[in-house]
């Protein structure tokens, strides 16, 4: 009688775990990656400056199975539905996959051929290496002071002007750095001067300068390995773009978009 109920007993808890998906035996599982117990290694090591004790690893790993049981359970009650937060956080991740997907695919010879056909974003403008000496309030004898700089070299700001918020020298600057440091418009009084001549006075909105240029620069191409590190930053903004809509329209029919009422 007793091997009757028992077996009467299993069958009918079997019957519950088919129906109502009740599971008496198995666990779910939790899954640590070591890659990502290495990474978190790594972030201690930069954070302090060491590499974790034992101990302390233990801790790292513990902390990533709270985590994973919390995410586990956060999921069967429903709590991640409806989170703005939640819901931004899965789509990065997810457009991080498919972009890295084809980032790690780039060829040497994709690059060039990005870069050539780009090559204006890798071009620069002429620039100017030159000095000056600063005056907040005009002077009326800068004809003396000229024939003054003239036999000196290396004058400065302190012993003739006064300190100019931007510094006294400036190497390798095109129209557009030095109308952002003097105002707009004073590279103007730049470009047609001669080199190792001190001219002016120019004004700017911080007041009066002379000039004295040593260097001009023609405008020139970048060639392709110095400006490889920014190609491939330009290169894989544009293909990010391009991949990610590339693979919504490959899913997008897999869904019925359903737009509810919002007026």
């Amino acid at each position: 009688m007793k091997k009757k109920i028992v077996i009467l007993l299993g069958v009918f808890i079997g019957f519950l775990s088919l129906f109502y998906g009740i599971n008496i035996s198995q666990k779910s599982s939790i899954f640590i990656s070591g890659p990502e117990i290495k990474n978190l290694i790594n972030i201690w090591e930069d954070q302090t400056g060491r590499p974790p004790v034992k101990k302390e690893i233990d801790m790292i790993i513990d902390n990533l199975i709270k985590e994973e049981i919390l995410y586990h359970e956060a999921l069967k009650l429903g709590l991640d539905q409806n989170d703005k937060i939640i819901k931004r956080r899965l789509i990065q991740k997810l457009e991080f996959y498919k972009e890295s997907e084809n980032l790690n695919k780039v060829k040497e010879e994709n690059l060039i051929k990005y870069y050539n056909e780009n090559i204006d974003f890798y071009k620069l403008n002429k620039r100017y290496s030159f000095k000056h000496i600063f005056f907040s309030d005009p002077k009326n004898n800068y004809k003396d002071i000229k024939l003054d700089l003239l036999d000196s070299e290396n004058i400065s700001n302190k012993e003739i002007g006064e300190p100019f918020i931007h510094g006294d020298s400036f190497i390798e600057k095109d129209k557009t750095a030095i109308d952002s440091d003097f105002g707009s418009g004073f590279s103007e009084n730049i470009i047609n001067l001669e080199n190792n001549i001190w001219y002016g006075p120019f004004k700017s909105i911080y007041g009066d300068h002379l000039l004295f240029v040593f260097e001009v620069f023609p405008e020139e191409t970048i060639p392709f390995e110095d400006a490889k590190q920014s190609v491939i930053a330009n290169y894989s903004d544009e293909i990010k773009n391009e991949v990610m809509n590339n693979y919504m329209y490959s899913i997008i029919d897999k869904y019925d978009v359903i737009i509810g009422e919002y007026k």
